[in-house]
């Protein structure tokens, strides 16, 4: 646990990055951004997670995870290391594919929310960003023990209560991604 990052700390890569992101489907990017430039936030480790689509952006790549179910690959960020490099470490531990980017920043700002049902448990908090990366779904995967990896079509991912809104927000990065990829790019 000591070598992840946990805020608030100065960590300019994940200041910047917060700052690009695409979509802020939790409200972070304030207090992630300000965190991250040493400014009061939560006492949170932060996290990284690869949004790995089908080359045809209709399938995403999710890992089981012992305690949250079916969720994108990812964890926590590492000192030393920027949040890209991070989520590009975690898509290869926990899926054995080592993949590039489809863009240089973060497509989502990621977060949690406190279950109404619990709220007199005080969950962890956690926030962090998703980076996009494509791949063919033929790929043989290899899957950290006990965490098995498979494909879905981005219409019926199992829910994922820890992380309510991403999902949602996988499925618009998809469909924009995809139109993206299909347009001409204007000078």
């Amino acid at each position: 646990m000591g070598h992840h990052i946990r805020l608030p700390r100065v960590v300019p890569d994940l200041a910047a990055a917060a700052t690009a992101a695409h979509r802020d489907p939790y409200g972070a990017r304030d207090l992630l951004t300000c965190s991250a430039n040493g400014g009061p936030g939560p006492d949170s480790d932060v996290i990284v997670a690869g949004w790995v689509f089908s080359h045809d952006f209709r399938r995403t790549l999710l890992v089981r995870h012992r305690r949250f179910g079916w969720l994108s690959p990812g964890g926590r960020l590492e000192r030393g290391e920027s949040p890209l490099d991070g989520a590009r470490r975690e898509v290869a531990e926990e899926t054995g594919m080592d993949l590039r980017p489809l863009l240089p920043d973060p497509v989502a700002l990621l977060g949690n929310r406190e279950h109404p049902e619990r709220v007199h448990e005080s969950p962890e908090r956690v926030y962090g960003l998703a980076y996009a990366f494509g791949a063919d779904p033929a790929t043989p995967l290899t899957p950290e023990t006990g965490q098995p990896a498979g494909w879905f079509t981005i219409a019926d991912m199992p829910p994922c209560p820890v992380f309510p809104l991403d999902h949602e927000v996988l499925a618009e990065t998809a469909r924009d991604l995809a139109r993206a990829l299909r347009e001409p790019s204007r000078p």
